[in-house]
């Protein structure tokens, strides 16, 4: 992978965290959950790179994606985690009623 190649892979990260940014605040959770595996491909695909040497103008550039890619995480885990906490609450309550269900359908028996 070239200095170019790496900085157009972080570039793009950073257009996809923004959109799923976007997807965030709308709750749209699907098209959440497609943005982040398309992300993942492409972290994928620079863990996988050999290290490329960057000149300093290019190193400030990625150093200012990153920070990008960072600021949209934090945002995106903003929203999305208590809608998890709501999520796990509701599955706690399920498995509750359930449990209860199986009780006292064994008392019957």
């Amino acid at each position: 992978m070239t200095s170019n190649e790496m900085l157009a892979t972080y570039e793009t990260l950073s257009e996809l965290t923004g959109t799923m940014l976007i997807a965030a605040r709308q709750g749209e959770w699907d098209h959440l959950a497609d943005l982040e595996q398309r992300c993942r491909g492409y972290v994928g695909s620079l863990m996988q790179s050999a290290p490329v040497q960057l000149n300093e103008s290019e190193q400030r550039t990625k150093v200012a994606i990153i920070r990008t890619i960072l600021q949209n995480d934090a945002k995106i885990r903003a929203l999305t985690e208590p809608r998890l906490d709501e999520l796990q609450q509701r599955l706690h309550m399920i498995r509750a009623g359930q449990r209860g269900v199986e009780a006292y359908g064994a008392q019957r028996a």
